[in-house]
């Protein structure tokens, strides 16, 4: 399976897309992502792992905790390599012109 794949496969879970939006917010802990989701922290520790795997957070820990941030390199470059796709960036031009 290539990296696109696996990173699409990441991004397949809409609570790990929530998670996303949140952190590029603001870096967290585990156990803030998952108050902020509502969710038990084992599930947010799970999802948050996930996107660790994939290289789309970065982490770092700070005594016992893990702080969780978005990896913004790994980011631009998934996006940029769905730009190469015609599919995708037919789809994301559509997308733009109707947010206007």
């Amino acid at each position: 399976m290539n990296q696109l794949e696996k990173v699409s496969k990441a991004f397949a879970d809409k609570n790990r897309l929530k998670m996303i939006e949140i952190l590029i917010k603001e870096d967290m802990k585990v156990s803030e992502v998952a108050d902020k989701m509502d969710i038990e922290e084992n599930l947010a520790s799970h999802h948050l792992r996930v996107l660790s795997k994939n290289k789309i957070l970065k982490s770092s820990k700070k005594g016992r905790e893990v702080i969780y941030s978005i990896n913004k390199t790994k980011l631009l470059s998934v996006f940029k390599q769905l730009l190469k796709k015609p599919f995708f960036k037919d789809l994301i031009k559509e997308a733009l012109k109707s947010s206007k």
